[in-house]
């Protein structure tokens, strides 16, 4: 498995930090991470992801849950984005994220060939003709593992997106929520989960705890 790159810390007091990957630029093939404690500032944070793709020319994978998925496209709207006439094309694929896992699980344990059976052929459609093309993704299914317990699984599952990095060209955004049900048992897998992204955007709470 190819080194996640260094990781980068944001946080609202350290504005000068030297970015581990260039966010400026929305062709930089990434993978990100966004905690959050509240709804409404998930829907925040992943519209202005998406639409910033949107505006960039970029295909679009969204793994979400039913509600949030209807909460992203209502914000794409929101600012001015025919999210509608996008998704009867094909550069807006929009799946539900726990039938999407369940495609792929065995177990307790993402499978890899049924992974990459199940979202490298979106990728491979999307980038079809286009081999230049950065398709932006966001994915909760990891976030769905999390709250399941299963912390292992969300750790293998976001080494394997960072496998299938090495033949496609995406920028991906993870989000887990940071609630009341984060406990201190979970540190050790939080700060696995942190190192597997390239930057890591933490809310207040849990999230701002060290990482070694």
């Amino acid at each position: 498995m190819p080194e996640p790159a260094k990781l980068q810390l944001v946080t609202d007091d350290s504005p000068a930090a030297s970015p581990a990957v260039d966010v400026s630029n929305p062709w930089a093939p990434r993978h990100d991470v966004q905690f959050y404690e509240n709804e409404d500032f998930l829907y925040s944070a992943v519209g202005s992801f998406l639409a910033d793709g949107v505006r960039a020319g970029q295909p679009l994978i969204v793994i979400a849950t039913a509600s949030h998925r209807r909460a992203f496209a209502d914000r794409l709207r929101s600012v001015g984005l025919d999210i509608d006439l996008l998704m009867h094309g094909r550069d807006v694929v929009w799946l539900d994220a726990r039938e999407t896992l369940d495609a792929f699980m065995e177990g307790p344990t993402p499978n890899r060939a049924l992974f990459n059976a199940t979202v490298g052929s979106v990728l491979d459609k999307l980038m079809a003709g286009r081999k230049y093309v950065v398709v932006r993704a966001y994915g909760e299914m990891v976030d769905l593992l999390w709250k399941d317990g299963n912390i292992e699984g969300a750790i293998a599952l976001e080494e394997l997106w960072n496998d299938l990095a090495v033949k496609y060209s995406f920028s991906l955004l993870c989000a887990y929520a940071m609630d009341s049900s984060f406990k201190e048992a979970d540190t050790h897998g939080f700060k696995q989960i942190c190192r597997q992204h390239g930057r890591v955007v933490p809310t207040l709470g849990p999230a701002t705890m060290g990482i070694d």
